[in-house]
């Protein structure tokens, strides 16, 4: 009798969708990487299709990886980070399940001493179990 309830559990459990990655984490390496300008690292997040990347009204994308690590690059030329500080991060419901996460990206162009404060959002979609950056917005 053990022994059926044992293998009826293991059957259950192996029917059971498998669990989709929890997105937090996934933003705070999103937030590390781009304090620390790793465009790299913030391109590897990007859904299969691409990266649209919407800075200051001028969307561009869906770009591969490549692509997006380079226009984040051109972005990260002309400013210094002095602060990322997380902000709002929801999962919506819906299908297919998307996230998104907002950013206060605290920068000074390069040479000066005057702080300027931008938003950094960050949409997520949830994709064959991880969630992938489907877009970058830069809001002043």
């Amino acid at each position: 009798m053990t022994r059926a309830i044992v293998v009826a559990a293991a059957l259950l459990g192996a029917t059971q969708p498998a669990r989709a990655q929890d997105f937090r984490p996934v933003i705070d390496r999103l937030a590390k990487a781009w304090e620390r300008a790793d465009v790299s690292a913030v391109g590897a997040h990007a859904a299969s299709i691409g990266l649209s990347l919407d800075v200051e009204g001028r969307r561009t994308g869906p770009l591969p990886e490549r692509q997006a690590a380079s226009a984040l690059r051109r972005l990260f030329d002309d400013r210094e980070t002095i602060a990322i500080n997380p902000g709002i991060a929801k999962e919506l419901d819906g299908e297919p399940r998307r996230a998104f996460a907002e950013l206060t990206w605290v920068t000074r162009a390069r040479g000066t001493t005057i702080p300027q404060r931008s938003t950094i959002v960050f949409t997520l979609e949830l994709e064959k179990g991880r969630w992938r950056v489907t877009e970058i917005r830069l809001i002043r």
